[in-house]
């Protein structure tokens, strides 16, 4: 249809290098206004997370339960699929350009995060409301671009999260096990409305058992992986820092990639799989029990670190020292070709994780979606839009999966593009905030 057609040129546009200019810049200019503090403050966001179990303030889930909710939606098949993707496309100097575009982006979370928490408001029905929607309108005062925002958001989340990631489930169900995708989405909706209609605290009691289960036991398996093949480990690192800077030629079914290849599906890799500049995470992170917006924010900027640096890596360093990504395979099957390399079953592994990352992201999406339509037409719309957002699931049974990644490629263009032009608009408050809470506890050496 030419609908979808118009969409997907409009992504594409969205999603040029324009918008890779765009994240970067804003994360360096946040990174340069606030003097590095993902690299300053990071021993003190560590210890500030190993402690996160202590509630300091009002809110309504620990911590470290938006910590582990907010890590449920950003660890996920992005971290398989995604880094795959950007290894046969860039090369691998794509590995070296995702770490700093995560390093810079870091300070992109921070910033979000902190005036999600800052402007945050509480709701007839106890549950505190935050994100962009509410600091461009509190803080800003451009109630219509904060409008704009929660539309495409609770949109984006209700139509294609919901389908996008039921389809790929549903796929890989039925490519290993034969079950139809009518039947793994109706399993899927179901195992999703157990959680998501609890509300948030059901939301997050899951969270904090499935995040850091699913992720532990996706490293453990790539580290075994490594382990095996520890002999070509610093051939594989040695490619990564060679080919980000020279560009790597035609090798097997690999067609060659120049340095601005590698740049730009590493960076791009980086940026679309942490969610910075998103503010999706600043949303669950206002839901947290602090009275100290500052702490929380650097306990939400290691999300990004884990989410790229870590698991995005352990993915990547499996690949490479595999030695296979160059013979024509691509996405999650080259994923698990690599896992079998060091653990004849090793594709379970990716079977498992897959499935995990993708259904994470559904819980955890549905309640930034409902925080959404919450904004613009109050909280009697949450019941609703939670059966909703389960039923949507079944799209990703029928839908055509292209047409679905377009419009979600769309709406969440649109979202990137508002947030990023309301939190550089409220730098300046993100640099008072900081500057003085760390001139009250002097260098902020200390525990906070």
């Amino acid at each position: 249809m030419i609908i979808f057609q118009v969409i997907k040129d409009i992504a594409d546009f969205l999603w040029g290098p324009q918008m890779l200019v765009f994240i970067l810049g804003s994360g360096l200019f946040f990174s340069l206004a606030l003097k590095g503090i993902q690299f300053t403050k990071f021993p003190l966001a560590t210890r500030a997370a190993l402690n996160s179990a202590r509630r300091t303030g009002d809110g309504n889930i620990s911590p470290y339960q938006a910590l582990m909710s907010a890590l449920s939606g950003i660890v996920g098949n992005g971290n398989i699929a995604g880094v795959a993707t950007a290894i046969v496309v860039g090369g691998p100097g794509a590995v070296f350009w995702m770490w700093i575009s995560a390093l810079v982006l870091m300070a992109t979370m921070y910033s979000e995060s902190l005036l999600g928490i800052h402007f945050r408001e509480k709701t007839p029905d106890g549950i505190y409301l935050g994100g962009p929607m509410v600091y461009i309108q509190k803080g800003l005062g451009w109630k219509w671009l904060a409008s704009a925002f929660a539309i495409a958001m609770a949109t984006k989340t209700l139509i294609a999260t919901t389908s996008v990631q039921s389809n790929s489930m549903s796929i890989v169900l039925n490519n290993q096990f034969g079950v139809s995708q009518l039947h793994s989405c109706l399993i899927i909706a179901a195992l999703t409305w157990l959680v998501v209609i609890g509300g948030l605290r059901t939301i997050a009691r899951t969270a904090q058992v499935l995040a850091p289960f699913m992720t532990v036991a996706y490293l453990a398996g790539g580290l075994l992986v490594l382990l095996t093949n520890a002999d070509r480990l610093s051939f594989a690192l040695h490619e990564i820092f060679t080919y980000a800077f020279t560009a790597k030629g035609a090798a097997g079914g690999f067609a060659g990639a120049g340095v601005m290849m590698a740049l730009r599906y590493g960076a791009a890799r980086g940026a679309y799989s942490n969610e910075a500049g998103t503010g999706s995470v600043a949303i669950m992170h206002a839901t947290a029990q602090s009275d100290d917006p500052v702490r929380q924010s650097l306990i939400a900027m290691l999300g990004v670190f884990v989410d790229t640096i870590v698991v995005c890596t352990i993915t990547a360093l499996v690949i490479l020292t595999a030695d296979n990504w160059t013979g024509g395979l691509n996405s999650t099957a080259l994923v698990a070709e690599s896992f079998k390399t060091g653990l004849s079953e090793g594709r379970f592994i990716v079977l498992a994780a897959s499935l995990l990352f993708g259904y994470s992201t559904l819980i955890t999406w549905s309640f930034y979606g409902e925080q959404s339509a919450a904004y613009l037409f109050g909280d009697r719309v949450k019941i609703g839009y939670r059966w909703l957002f389960c039923l949507a699931i079944f799209g990703g049974a029928t839908s055509n999966a292209e047409n679905v990644w377009s419009l979600g490629d769309l709406l969440n263009g649109l979202t990137v593009i508002i947030n990023l032009v309301g939190i550089v608009a409220l730098s300046g408050v993100v640099v008072r905030l900081t500057n003085e809470r760390f001139r009250q506890h002097g260098s902020g050496s200390g525990p906070l």
